[in-house]
């Protein structure tokens, strides 16, 4: 990729300074700050040491890094804890600069705020507590899409997030015939999984997987292999931060081109081979750099 100098950088930056500021203004104050879940695993997580780890928090760390290449010198990070309810409030608010958490990409959100390159195919699944033994687990991006069978009488979800959107759009046209819970988090989802309360809860199917593995009794649960929705998660920042989205594109083109989002993948998603859709975006949207 070809660099520019500290001094190009900033010419770059002043050129356009209406649509430069959240750039601009990392590299002034020296840090960038990155919206983050504590509750969103494997994307997006809190440590025991208050630190944070995941898949979407690795590639925005790529990201800080190439802007500290381009800059000139490192930037550091700063940490500002979101939920699902309130993380593109924090960016319309220029709280935070990129979201580094599972958000899904859709037309709605696109009005609201920019988005980089692709990060992510995944949709959302379905996850049950019916002892039924080792169950194997789909591809990164799923096995394929459909409406279960044997549809869940009492299903949860996670309120303001689009796997909500899209569950209650099918029980309201009817493709789907299940009494939609809201829970506040995806702890309280499983919780209430676990005490029978709810016979299914939607998610992400990744998240679901790590939700599953991070039971005591993981062999319990079933997820099932077919999507609800497909979607695709991408970086979020604040609308009209060209130079900003253009900096994070080259990071993630640069993380395909390169294989080091494979790297990230097996890293977060230990013995998952990449499926068909994953594979696809990374190929697509391994840009070159000139």
């Amino acid at each position: 990729m070809r660099r520019l100098s500290a001094a190009v950088f900033a010419l770059v930056l002043a050129s356009s300074p209406a649509l430069a500021d959240a750039l601009a203004d990392s590299v002034a104050r020296g840090s960038i700050r990155l919206g983050v879940r504590s509750d969103a695993p494997p994307f997006s997580a809190a440590r025991p040491d208050g630190s944070f780890v995941g898949y979407q928090i690795d590639i925005c760390q790529a990201i800080v890094a190439e802007i500290g290449r381009e800059a000139g010198r490192p930037l550091a990070v700063e940490s500002v804890v979101v939920d699902a309810g309130n993380r593109f409030r924090m960016l319309a608010e220029r709280k935070v600069d990129l979201l580094c958490e599972p958000s899904t990409v859709t037309l709605e959100r696109r009005s609201l705020v920019d988005f980089s390159l692709p990060t992510f195919v995944t949709g959302a699944g379905l996850m049950a507590r019916l002892s039924p033994g080792p169950v194997a687990l789909p591809p990164l991006g799923g096995g394929g899409v459909g409406v279960p069978q044997t549809p869940p009488r009492r299903l949860g979800v996670l309120a303001g997030t689009t796997t909500e959107a899209a569950v209650k759009a099918m029980v309201a046209s009817g493709a789907l015939k299940a009494q939609v819970i809201d829970v506040s988090s995806h702890g309280d989802g499983v919780t209430a999984l676990s005490a029978g309360l709810l016979d299914a809860y939607a998610a992400d199917l990744e998240i679901l997987i790590d939700l599953r593995d991070r039971t005591a009794t993981p062999e319990q649960f079933a997820i099932a292999d077919r999507l609800l929705t497909l979607e695709t998660y991408a970086v979020a920042m604040p609308r009209g931060e060209s130079a900003l989205r253009l900096a994070a594109d080259r990071a993630i083109a640069r993380l395909y081109r390169e294989g080091g989002i494979l790297e990230i993948a097996q890293r977060h998603f230990p013995g998952r081979a990449p499926g068909d859709a994953f594979t696809a975006m990374v190929l697509f949207n391994a840009l070159p750099s000139r």
